[in-house]
């Protein structure tokens, strides 16, 4: 599943010098999607069936950094990446900070949770055993 098309990168390009092929749009929308699912996976948050609003916006944005490093070198260039880019990182986390902060449904909540490890001691400082013993005859 893609979060946005061709037309919705194009809008937010606008007017550029260099128009993209299609195959650079298309391979934008797919690097998008695979970012932002594996951001999501890596977050354990599931990944929706739907199309949220907000992943659209973060796909297209995605999207339009990926074809701006692709068609554009020089001084203009990190300013324009990081603007795009910046914003995608930052819904993509606002996202994930409202699924994991319970704004999703409980049910969700429950399966998805996060396992959280302690700092448990050892097998062997829980008998204290602090090392391998040498046997001494």
């Amino acid at each position: 599943m893609t979060y946005c098309t061709k037309e919705d990168v194009k809008s937010l390009l606008g007017d550029i010098p260099d128009d993209p092929t299609d195959e650079a749009l298309t391979t934008a929308i797919n690097n998008s999607t695979s970012w932002i699912e594996s951001n999501l996976k890596r977050n354990y948050v599931p990944i929706p069936t739907d199309n949220p609003n907000t992943l659209k916006t973060v796909a297209i944005y995605h999207s339009a950094s990926d074809l701006i490093l692709t068609l554009y070198h020089g001084d203009e260039l990190p300013a324009q990446y990081d603007v795009w880019f910046n914003k995608a990182q930052s819904l993509l986390d606002d996202y994930i900070d409202a699924y994991l902060n319970s704004d999703a449904e409980e049910s969700d909540l429950i399966n998805h949770q996060m396992v959280k490890h302690t700092r448990a001691r050892t097998y062997n400082q829980k008998r204290g055993r602090r090392g391998v013993r040498r046997w001494v005859r």
